[in-house]
């Protein structure tokens, strides 16, 4: 049978229970909505052909769209296309680390986003679409070794979506540094 004390310490660790979960609770929606707002962009300014952003120029170099016939004999299934965007980005200052969680990324008019595809589903289409070239390297993995002042570097992304998002889509680059300011580029992709 268990003694008063062992009662009293069970009755005050019952008690104790809930606010502890709701501390635990509030703490993590806390950092969810702090992580949350580090990674919306909000202010985008957008450009024809290319702007200044994290300490480079950045200029949209070539889209391809592929799936419907025209630019490959390849046809994808339920009307979905590939886009592929290419962008050069020549550093006008030292960049350093100032790249971190570099993120290009799809959006139509109706705010639908998509993000790119996997790093190795990205560079098995490459080798397939291009066999005798090297696959070109993403945001992400530029963002590590970025290039030198007044140097240009080529990235590549490619991205699924669907066959009707195609004719309003526009590209959006960022930077964690810099969010919520974003760059953009119409693909006007008809």
């Amino acid at each position: 049978m268990a003694s008063d004390r062992d009662r009293k310490m069970w009755w005050l660790s019952l008690v104790g229970l809930p606010p502890l979960v709701a501390a635990a609770i509030a703490i993590n929606a806390w950092r969810n909505i702090e992580d949350y707002r580090h990674r919306i962009e909000v202010s985008i300014m957008h450009g024809p052909d290319h702007l200044d952003y994290a300490g480079a120029s950045w200029r949209l170099e070539k889209v391809r769209l592929i799936g419907d016939g025209r630019d490959t004999q390849l046809k994808l299934p339920g009307q979905m296309r590939l886009v592929i965007v290419r962008m050069v980005a020549t550093a006008t200052r030292d960049i350093g680390e100032g790249w971190g969680q570099c993120e290009i990324s799809l959006t139509d008019g109706a705010g639908r986003r998509w993000r790119p595809l996997d790093v190795n589903l990205s560079n098995d289409i490459s080798r397939d679409l291009e066999p005798d070239k090297d696959p070109v390297s993403g945001c992400g993995i530029t963002s590590l070794t970025p290039p030198p002042k007044d140097h240009a570097v080529l990235i590549e992304e490619k991205f699924v979506v669907p066959a009707e998002a195609v004719s309003a889509l526009s590209a959006r680059l960022s930077v964690a540094a810099l969010r919520p300011k974003a760059i953009g580029f119409s693909l006007s992709l008809n």
